[in-house]
């Protein structure tokens, strides 16, 4: 029997979970021997909140670490390739991670890239990421440098270690997959950025993350819809929940809703600061049930995504599947690969209030909504025969 490694180095909630879970399920009832190596504990819990379902019962399940590491998680990432030398397998998949010492392995490698992670620290890339930057104090102010410096020093041996490693990482794969050609194309400035690697993007592909119950959200397509606002996402200062609060301020006669998961320390706090702040036209939720999740986004004309950069974006996706209208930062995946541009969305370029809710107010009076047919592009059923077809063609390159 094919022996297949699947490498996710976190359990939790999001598009990458989505990834992991149907890339485990495709292998294991294609009849696949699968080995699932995380650094995190198994939280099996989260999948059947996104998914509708349990977890594989027929995989085993290892851990790259036999203990938890609660900070510093980008750099756990880097641990995830760790079983890769331990065990013994015909073909690696890795689904979440940086694996960047991948070299001395006999077994193809397949790399689900959800985005080049040397690139969040970028500010050339996209100068929003300039949280982990060392900001001067000439030009920010004193307080702001003092602030930047524990962000700087948490990020700057990833940057060290990355530089080194990274053509590794893109050298040895069998096949690359990206979510999005937003990130395709942040893969192609990273071969710039290091000069090398030029043949990899003859081996990339893109590969759609699959959207979890898309029946059920289809279903809820063509009822009637209130002139609110929702925003769905976990509480994390990334996805800039203060620009809701912002622009709910200038929308006063619209009602907004913020819905997310709270997970660890930092994201309590996160939420604690978001509904501190919020006007009395926002409703801040943490940890809404499926069903109040799905009320939401049947209700509301408009789901407002903050996030800049977004890779791919499950959660505006889940929102176009049910028939409401979303409005996205036009520098992400989200805009190029599921709105199809102004197709099926409306996009802002600008992070000011201001130009955000004049979009709203135009999205809630000339909502838009993308046919059946392309909600389907990303069903799970399509994305479980993909990976099926890119493995078998790495197992039968190999010999």
């Amino acid at each position: 029997m094919v022996r297949v490694l699947v490498a996710h180095h976190r359990w939790g909630y999001g598009g990458g979970e989505t990834v992991f879970y149907y890339t485990v399920k495709a292998l294991a009832d294609a009849g696949y021997d699968v080995t699932v190596s995380t650094v995190d504990a198994p939280d099996f819990k989260s999948y059947e909140d996104i998914v509708g379902e349990s977890f594989p019962s027929n995989v085993m399940l290892v851990r790259a670490i036999p203990f938890d590491i609660k900070i510093f998680t980008i750099y756990k990432g880097l641990l995830s390739w760790i079983e890769a030398y331990r065990g013994s397998y015909d073909i690696i998949v890795v689904t979440h991670g940086y694996p960047l010492k991948l070299t001395g392995l006999k077994a193809p490698v397949v790399y689900y890239m959800h985005f080049p992670a040397i690139l969040t620290v970028d500010t050339k890339w996209n100068y929003e990421f300039s949280r982990y930057m060392l900001k001067s104090p000439s030009r920010y102010g004193f307080r702001e440098f003092l602030e930047s410096i524990p962000f700087w020093l948490y990020i700057k041996p990833y940057t060290f270690i990355s530089s080194r490693l990274y053509r590794y990482l893109l050298e040895v794969p069998w096949r690359i997959l990206v979510n999005s050609t937003y990130t395709l194309k942040a893969l192609k400035y990273t071969l710039g950025m290091y000069r090398c690697c030029y043949d990899v993007i003859s081996k990339t592909e893109i590969v759609y993350p699959p959207l979890p119950r898309l029946e059920e959200l289809t279903s809820l397509r063509g009822g009637a819809r209130e002139p609110c606002v929702v925003t769905i996402g976990r509480f994390s200062s990334e996805k800039r929940y203060e620009l809701v609060l912002e622009t709910a301020r200038i929308l006063r006669d619209i009602e907004f809703y913020i819905a997310g998961g709270v997970y660890g320390r930092a994201s309590r706090s996160y939420y604690n600061k978001i509904k501190r702040h919020a006007p009395s036209n926002v409703i801040v939720k943490a940890n809404i049930p499926h069903d109040e999740k799905l009320s939401l986004l049947s209700n509301c004309t408009v789901y407002l995504h903050t996030m800049i950069g977004e890779h791919f974006g499950i959660a505006p996706l889940e929102a176009l599947a049910t028939g409401a209208t979303p409005v996205v930062h036009t520098l992400s995946g989200t805009w190029t690969d599921i709105c199809l541009e102004n197709n099926y969305c409306y996009g802002y370029k600008k992070t000011n209030p201001e130009e955000i809710a004049r979009i709203v107010e135009e999205a809630i009076n000339k909502p838009k909504q993308a046919p059946i047919e392309h909600i389907e592009k990303y069903s799970p059923e399509k994305f479980m025969r993909t990976i099926l077809r890119i493995v078998e063609e790495a197992l039968l390159d190999k010999h």
